[in-house]
């Protein structure tokens, strides 16, 4: 019995309650916010193939993409289940599409060209999440140290005289560190009211809408850093200070996004069976996942061995998906 081209709704409309039901994200946001058609693709013994094509709206489109190809799979296995009652038919592929809309086809407007983002400096490791350290001259061994700590975070810190080559103009890359990072962590210490390039750097992440996390060494923060959020690091070691500064931007409103997309970036990207391991108690502590984010650790399970063999990672990520996702 053919599939009726007019049941592709009603198909589509039951997995993706069966999707939100069993935690299946994103597969359920595709499917409950998608346009479903069925194309006959002829028979093959008897049986008639179906194509299944879901057009999305662009900006759903945008956020699955680099995930299109596993999402397709897994929204057709979970979909085939369902067309057993057409026992002569057959879903053979599942196609997500973007929606095109009657603007899609409108001629792009030349009045005003919107600006292209800036390239990211060398110093910014791929997928981590982009932390610049202000701190005064005496204290440039602190920020080294720190710096060193948070990258088990997932946290690349800029820290100037590590990070500007000699050949660089070195105001040049500052200010490239500061248009580029996600956040802003100052070594509070009673020189730095007195510093104008700390102060002006501490500016320019105001300016930019970005967290500013005070780390108060000797001297309580000054002027609009009295108002944010920071901590006493005095007599504390590196990683002490790293632990905590991670838990801030882990939870606050302007940096948790990014942080998240940095945890679950280091795990799709791990490169031994360890790094999956190390990531996977830090991916843990999130407190929520996007569509996006499952979409990248499902597919790092299916395409990275170094996560799929690692000893319980892969029934871990499984269950985080479960409770947060």
């Amino acid at each position: 019995m053919p599939i009726p081209e007019d049941k592709a709704k009603d198909i589509v409309n039951v997995a993706a309650q069966i999707a939100r039901a069993q935690g299946g994200e994103p597969e359920a946001t595709v499917l409950g916010n998608c346009i479903a058609t069925l194309i006959f693709d002829g028979e093959d013994y008897d049986v008639s193939l179906y194509t299944l094509t879901l057009e999305v709206p662009v900006q759903t489109y945008a956020n699955i993409e680099q995930y299109r190809e596993g999402l397709e799979q897994s929204i057709r296995d979970r979909i085939r289940p369902i067309a057993r009652r057409y026992p002569d038919s057959r879903i053979k592929e599942v196609i997500i599409t973007p929606e095109l809309s009657p603007e899609a086809h409108s001629p792009a407007k030349t009045a005003e060209q919107p600006q292209q983002p800036e390239d990211v400096p060398s110093f910014w490791k791929t997928g981590f999440f982009r932390l610049f350290i202000s701190h005064t001259h005496p204290n440039k061994l602190s920020a080294h140290n720190l710096k060193t700590a948070v990258g088990k975070y997932g946290i690349a810190a800029f820290v100037a005289h590590d990070d500007i080559e000699p050949t660089k103009e070195w105001q040049l890359e500052i200010e490239r560190a500061l248009r580029t990072t996600d956040a802003l962590a100052a070594i509070i210490t009673p020189d730095f009211v007195d510093s104008r390039w700390c102060d002006q750097e501490v500016g320019f992440a105001f300016g930019r809408g970005k967290l500013v996390v005070p780390l108060c060494k000797e001297t309580a923060p000054h002027g609009f850093l009295g108002k944010y959020q920071g901590f006493p690091a005095k007599g504390l070691q590196a990683p002490e200070v790293a632990e905590q500064l991670f838990q801030i931007l882990l939870n606050h409103s302007l940096t948790s996004g990014r942080m998240a997309d940095a945890l679950v970036e280091n795990m799709a990207q791990a490169g031994s069976f360890q790094a999956a391991r190390d990531a996977m108690p830090l991916l843990e502590r999130l407190p929520k996942l996007t569509p996006t984010q499952v979409a990248r650790l499902m597919q790092s399970v299916t395409d990275n061995d170094q996560v799929a063999k690692a000893i319980r990672v892969p029934e871990r990520i499984s269950a985080l998906i479960s409770h947060v996702g």
